[in-house]
């Protein structure tokens, strides 16, 4: 057997890169604890809650659900008068409001939380009553481009 250093090398950069390449184009984006209260018949908007969390900075930049399920996912956020007046040039005395936005962004190896009270997605025109204990396919956009689908249940309580 003749020794080539030149095969050796070449094996050897490809197993480097191939490693390198693996561990540097991974990235993690997950959610857990997604839920959407039940709705009454002839609602014609719905809400979800979840928690996201990023290894990298990012943007969740919308929303969608099936058309079954609702004809569209708006990303929202609950505000304080003087925070809306700031968002919509007006206040209301003291209320709470909330308001559509366009993103919403999410610190690298951070969580967002969609709560009650605070930032959840509505779902708007829903197609027919979100039923207890009925689930269905939530999927985020983020501006990176990378997507996410979770799965909603239809509950009273967030789940544990």
């Amino acid at each position: 057997m003749r020794f080539r250093p030149g095969a050796i090398t070449v094996g050897i950069l490809s197993l480097v890169l191939a490693a390198c390449g693996s561990a540097t184009s991974a990235s993690t984006l997950s959610s857990h604890g997604a839920w959407s209260r039940p709705t009454p018949v002839g609602a014609d908007n719905g809400v979800v809650y979840l928690t996201v969390t990023s290894d990298i900075a990012d943007q969740i930049s919308g929303a969608k659900v099936p058309a079954a399920i609702a004809q569209r996912a708006e990303l929202h956020t609950t505000m304080t008068d003087s925070q809306a007046a700031g968002h919509h040039g007006n206040t209301s005395g003291g209320a709470m409001t909330m308001a559509e936005v366009d993103s919403l962004p999410i610190a690298a190896g951070e969580s967002i939380d969609f709560a009650p009270g605070g930032n959840h997605i509505m779902l708007v025109d829903v197609a027919q009553p979100l039923e207890l204990g009925t689930t269905f396919t939530l999927t985020l956009t983020l501006a990176s481009g990378r997507t996410l689908d979770t799965d909603v249940i239809v509950t009273n309580n967030p789940p544990d």
